[in-house]
């Protein structure tokens, strides 16, 4: 029987890994700030669903250990293994909630700064997002006053855009006059014999 060697590919010293694939750039400034407010408003309902849970779990698992203890005789590994796998979740929720926070933070100095350097397309992707959940709103099965508190918090925002807008703002006309400066009176000598 004839063995059958594969031959080696070796690969060159030179070599380099591949570089990532490019980041997909948006179409426009008012479509990235219009992604940046969505994920701003979904991180922001995020972190108040999970302090809502978070508040919870440990009364959660307080009953449901003693609702497991009264029905059984106490087993220590088992309490143990229990008390040890809370625990691990804990940590995890508590990685994944400072995550969530961090993120939530990002996001809303990301939209501030489009807000402050942008303000124009900061007002337009405002006001798509009011278009399109004023259309999600009539849809069936929407949750209509969650929505209509969003979109109030949306138009309170896009308004005071317009308060800040230097554009927006008339300004007086400036008038070009001379600047006025105190006259100062050169003090002539006096001649003997005036008083």
């Amino acid at each position: 029987m004839k063995v059958r060697h594969r031959k080696r590919t070796r690969r060159s010293k030179r070599a380099t890994a591949p570089a990532p694939p490019p980041i997909p750039q948006p179409p426009d400034l008012t479509t990235e700030i219009e992604q940046s407010v969505e994920a701003r408003d979904k991180l922001e309902a995020e972190v108040a669903r999970f302090k809502a849970a978070r508040g919870q779990s440990k009364s959660a698992f307080l009953r449901s250990f003693a609702g497991e203890i009264s029905a059984v005789v106490i087993d220590a590994n088992r309490a143990l293994y229990r008390f040890t796998d809370w625990q691990a979740r804990e940590a995890q929720a508590t990685q994944v909630a400072d995550a969530i926070y961090q993120l939530s933070a990002m996001f809303k100095e990301r939209v501030e700064w489009f807000k402050s350097n942008s303000n124009g397309e900061a007002a337009a992707a405002l006001l798509r997002i009011i278009e399109r959940l004023t259309v999600e709103r009539d849809k069936p099965g929407a949750d209509k006053n969650a929505i209509d508190k969003r979109i109030g918090r949306l138009q309170a925002e896009q308004e005071s855009l317009g308060a800040k807008s230097p554009a927006d703002t008339p300004r007086p006309p400036k008038e070009k006059a001379a600047p006025q400066r105190p006259i100062k009176a050169k003090l002539q000598p006096r001649s003997r014999g005036e008083i």
